[in-house]
């Protein structure tokens, strides 16, 4: 059975201040002050050796998994399947992250991490407990500097945002 490691890009101005994403916003960068954060659920996730790491190609996910290579030593492969959800239906971004799923399970890693955008974190979540996904379920995501893991169909979250 496969433990998923899955956490959010560090916090833009868009997510912070609860600001819609422009049309293009591949090159949205997060901010200095979710850097605190991000070294934290590095520092957790360096006791833990994946089996696979990959994350969205968005600049905010790089930003992201580069904090967290600088801590674990752990790269991460880019996966255009675990970019944001955006001008594709509802249908075709639930079957992308379904593939990426079925690919994990298929080659039985013991342990993933993700690093994507919060439409993906609800959709994968979705899909491993109940195996459906939802249109108006997208919006129920973590916060960046939470970290779900989950196994067998259960999520413990732990929160880094706290001192």
């Amino acid at each position: 059975m496969t433990k998923y490691y899955i956490f959010r890009h560090g916090q833009t101005r868009n997510s912070k201040f609860h600001l819609p994403y422009p049309k293009d916003n591949r090159l949205i960068k997060i901010l200095p002050d979710s850097v605190p954060a991000l070294k934290k659920m590095a520092k957790y996730l360096k006791k833990i050796k994946p089996d696979l790491s990959v994350s969205s190609e968005y600049l905010r996910c790089q930003q992201t998994v580069e904090i967290i290579t600088k801590i674990t030593g752990i790269k991460f492969k880019k996966d255009s399947r675990l970019n944001e959800y955006g001008e594709e239906t509802f249908l075709e971004f639930t079957k992308r992250i379904k593939n990426f799923i079925d690919e994990v399970e298929k080659n039985k890693y013991q342990s993933v991490f993700i690093c994507t955008h919060g439409a993906g974190i609800s959709t994968i979540k979705k899909l491993l407990i109940k195996g459906k996904m939802k249109q108006r379920e997208l919006p129920f995501y973590p916060k960046p500097g939470i970290l779900l893991c989950i196994e067998n169909k259960t999520v413990k979250r732990i929160d880094f945002n706290k001192n």
